[in-house]
């Protein structure tokens, strides 16, 4: 029985994370990636130290981050025996990704209306910055610059008052990737009763403006943001601190309905009945939210966290402590449910990875294949493609493609 994507062919063109962490998930779900590089290599490799993490030429957890499940060649899209070769490999593939700026992929031959001239099915995924039309559609974006300062992150996370926040890495490249991974799947499933093939365009800056989406609703009835979470508009939507110190939050957004019950399980019973607090409605137009949002917190300095945990679970309250990095990698849920995975590396010991986040039943828990040097596979897909050992060895020698010349490494 076929599982999940095998047999489905996707040609790569890209650099950095948005872009490359789709055919990473689309591997994970069984389909053929085939990664070209420049070769001098994807200016991702050269990241992971500005992320805080060490690399060596033979590993890089910053890299596999978005790049596991591939197959790694190295082409010079400038020649026209490597722009060739390229066309080859697309001819028999059925998706290509890139997030190339548009004058660079027509410079290339590799833009959408020439490859669908070419090849009429094959689907063109598009990861760019910002989108086709407007005064950005031709800058560089980034997942800094396009998803988190432009999106409005930076300055609506932080609390009122405070500084913009430090957003981790990629944080809106990992998001966008999985919205680029469903795109190219609708256009697959259109394809099979077509035969035709599509384009399919994310950007960041749209990505973020879609995830920001009650902040921009909201903002247009009044609503701040940065917010302080002392002056949120619904107390039972917040983060308190416990006795001992732990941060948590609450997210119970029916007010009104659970108004009596919450309040008689923290301790304020002496609360329900008053139709001064007792409402979204009234708190919101008589000004009570901070109030109310003082008493609970009072009211959750007078136990432990862990005392409170009996309260929330007896009372089917959703909560979640507020967890740091260091939590989640402790996290039992992350492990049983293969969020995380132990990975091994030679140069660094054990470590563990995310995985993505869509599950098929007929691949089960994905295998993951680390990522390989720069031109680890081309001479493997010239021979697979009709070339001969002498012209793997000429087209090397000439820049035409890179060729890896080191020692075999593990497939896993």
């Amino acid at each position: 029985m076929t599982k999940g994507l095998e047999g489905i062919k996707i040609v790569e063109l890209t650099s950095y994370v948005a872009a490359p962490a789709c055919p990473r998930i689309l591997g994970e779900m069984g389909a053929e990636i085939i990664r070209v590089e420049p070769l001098t290599g994807d200016e991702q490799r050269t990241q992971g130290p500005g992320y805080g993490m060490e690399k060596t030429e033979l590993e890089d957890p910053a890299y596999d981050l978005s790049s596991l499940n591939k197959n790694w060649l190295s082409v010079n899209l400038k020649s026209p025996e490597g722009i060739a070769f390229v066309y080859k490999l697309i001819e028999g593939a059925d998706i290509v990704i890139t997030n190339y700026r548009d004058k660079a992929l027509l410079k290339l031959g590799i833009d959408y209306d020439t490859l669908s001239k070419k090849f009429p099915h094959i689907i063109f995924g598009h990861m760019r910055g910002y989108g086709e039309r407007g005064p950005e559609k031709d800058s560089k974006g980034y997942d800094a610059t396009a998803y988190s300062s432009r999106g409005g992150i930076v300055m609506s996370f932080p609390q009122k008052g405070d500084d913009p926040a430090n957003v981790p890495a990629a944080f809106g490249d990992y998001n966008a990737a999985i919205a680029l991974t469903a795109g190219v799947l609708a256009a697959l499933v259109n394809r099979q009763r077509t035969g035709k093939g599509d384009k399919v365009v994310v950007n960041l800056y749209h990505m973020a403006v879609w995830a920001m989406g009650v902040a921009i609703i909201s903002r247009q009835s009044g609503a701040e943001y940065p917010r302080s979470r002392k002056e949120v508009p619904c107390p039972f939507n917040n983060s308190y601190k416990s006795k001992d110190g732990i941060w948590f939050l609450i997210c119970n957004g029916n007010y009104n309905k659970f108004f009596e019950e919450m309040m008689t399980a923290f301790g304020l019973g002496y609360l329900v009945g008053d139709k001064e607090l007792d409402t979204l409605e009234v708190i919101t137009a008589n000004g009570k939210a901070p109030y109310v949002i003082k008493l609970l917190e009072d009211a959750f300095l007078t136990r432990t966290f862990e005392e409170w945990e009996v309260v929330f679970r007896d009372h089917e309250i959703p909560y979640q402590k507020c967890h740091t990095i260091d939590d989640i990698l402790a996290d039992e849920e992350c492990y049983a449910n293969d969020i995380l995975r132990p990975i091994h590396y030679d140069t660094y010991g054990d470590r563990v990875i995310t995985t993505s986040p869509i599950r098929l039943k007929s691949v089960g828990d994905p295998v993951l294949r680390k990522s390989k040097p720069i031109g680890y596979h081309t001479r493997e897909y010239l021979l697979k493609y009709g070339f001969t050992e002498g012209d793997v060895e000429r087209m090397d020698a000439e820049g035409i493609v890179k060729c890896y010349k080191g020692p075999a490494l593990a497939d896993w």
